[in-house]
């Protein structure tokens, strides 16, 4: 489910090394699942997502974590809060 091209994406780089980052970032995924009403699943190294409107991943480096999101156009007016919110869950959890 890669995103050509995606409308929100949001990177973050971590020390943490790769399996706590991939635990950091099942967080990231419970929180928009609670918060966004989201269905994920864990493919390797990336979790993909998928809601009404809204489709992306996260993909989980040895240094970094990115989300790519597409969006529908019903959702775009809300793309600032949606990167802002992506942006804040890692800084709570990719500490």
């Amino acid at each position: 489910m890669s995103p050509p091209m995606a409308d929100i994406r949001v990177e973050r780089k971590h020390a943490l090394g790769k399996q706590a980052a991939h635990a950091a970032a099942l967080k990231v995924a419970e929180r928009l699942k609670e918060k966004a009403q989201i269905e994920y699943r864990v493919s390797g190294d990336t979790i993909e997502f998928e809601r009404t409107g809204a489709k992306g991943r996260l993909v989980i480096g040895e240094d970094s974590v990115v989300a790519e999101i597409s969006i529908g156009f019903m959702l775009r007016p809300m793309r600032g809060m949606i990167e802002n919110k992506i942006d804040e869950y890692f800084e709570r959890y990719l500490k």
